[in-house]
């Protein structure tokens, strides 16, 4: 979105949830990796992940990750996770809060699994859980499975480790950055009462 097409609060968000689904279609999309953070002991753990399902209707977001992550841990203590995006072309950052909800071994989980690529289905074979201590410098996948060497059959096991993470969005904050004049909103969601207040921030 450019400076001569901003004309209103709606317009904004509406173009905020046109560029989110655009950034799950196109992995050369800017919004197609995000830096999500969560709550680690006190501290904000942040890492990059990769944007996989937006539902503007529903004001969701989704990831995939493994059930033995840090992060999943950390979520099952603290639901509360914040999103940033950004994009350098428009010079447009967002920021959301959000409640997550992880799913696992259920239908929305197999749904996910089957619609995502074998290449991908991979990553969820570890023999140890991310983030484990190594002595060597390692992706932890069994060596026998090669990329040409897949098929649904080896990569199977690890849907046992695949989790599907559906963040509700509470709050989306839209800033506009720009050297004649930087522009804000803020927009939060209300989903018992389908409300969406919107105001305009200063940056």
């Amino acid at each position: 979105m450019y400076e001569s097409e901003i004309k209103s609060l709606n317009d904004i968000l509406k173009d905020c949830w046109q560029q989110l689904s655009a950034g799950v279609k196109s992995s050369k999309h800017s919004f197609h990796h995000a830096v999500l953070g969560t709550t680690n002991e006190g501290f904000t753990d942040t890492r990059t992940v990769v944007l996989r399902k937006v539902i503007p209707e529903e004001q969701c977001l989704i990831f995939h990750s493994d059930a033995r992550s840090p992060k999943i841990n950390q979520i099952k203590k603290n639901n509360k996770v914040t999103w940033l995006f950004y994009d350098e072309q428009s010079r447009i950052q967002i920021r959301i809060k959000a409640e997550a909800l992880i799913h696992h071994q259920n239908e929305l989980a197999l749904e996910r699994w089957n619609a995502s690529r074998l290449e991908s289905r991979r990553c969820y074979l570890t023999n140890l859980a991310p983030s484990s201590i190594s002595a060597i410098a390692t992706d932890g996948l069994p060596k026998n499975l090669s990329v040409k060497a897949l098929n649904e059959e080896n990569v199977a096991a690890g849907f046992e480790n695949f989790v599907v993470v559906n963040t509700k969005v509470l709050e989306l904050d839209w800033l506009f950055l720009n050297h004649a004049a930087h522009q804000r909103a803020k927009f939060s969601f209300h989903p018992e009462t389908n409300e969406v207040k919107q105001h305009w921030l200063i940056p």
